[in-house]
């Protein structure tokens, strides 16, 4: 399941007390809006990735990988997270085991379910459909309805604010030169 977080802050109150204290042009504001809406961006990304990784007990990088910032421009002011909460593979979290009951990943356990290495190489965790043999599918660590909750406490929380301070130093860096 994949999921867009817009960063908008159209709404933020403070930001044109801010340009007339700093006496900034509307190109400079303009110029200074797209850069702290893509340093939000990458803020929230960062702050996203740490909080799923220590509720989830996931390595970051396999939740790195799921986040990706589409920039905000002079013409579209809105810097856009895109998640993809699909869910981790069992073997990517680390080494699987066979136990009695099934398989067991980290501290993730799957009733049922059984290791096996395919023909390819590929080591993972696998549970039939039916009875028989065959068909088979692989497992997978799921992420959401976590993952989606953690991005939009920060979305509602910290965002405006950490926006206006990283405006003020970017308005501040463009007046200066």
């Amino acid at each position: 399941m994949s999921r867009i977080f817009e960063i908008d802050v159209s709404g933020a109150d403070n930001l044109d007390k801010i340009i007339r204290d700093l006496n900034a042009s509307k190109q400079h504001s303009i110029t200074a809006s797209v850069r702290a809406l893509n340093k939000t961006a990458l803020w929230l990304r960062t702050q996203a990735t740490r909080q799923i990784s220590s509720e989830k007990r996931l390595p970051q990088k396999l939740i790195r990988e799921r986040l990706r910032v589409l920039k905000a421009s002079k013409r579209d002011l809105k810097a856009r997270v895109l998640a993809n909460f699909m869910g981790i593979k069992a073997a990517k979290v680390g080494t699987p085991r066979q136990t009695r009951r099934g398989a067991k990943v980290k501290s993730y356990e799957f009733q049922g379910a059984f290791v096996a290495t395919m023909p390819g190489g590929h080591t993972g965790i696998f549970k039939r459909k039916g009875k028989t043999r065959l068909p088979i599918r692989e497992l997978y660590v799921p992420l959401e309805p976590e993952s989606s909750k953690a991005i939009e406490s920060f979305l509602d929380s910290r965002i405006k604010q950490r926006f206006e301070t990283i405006f003020r130093h970017e308005l501040n860096f463009l007046m200066s030169r």
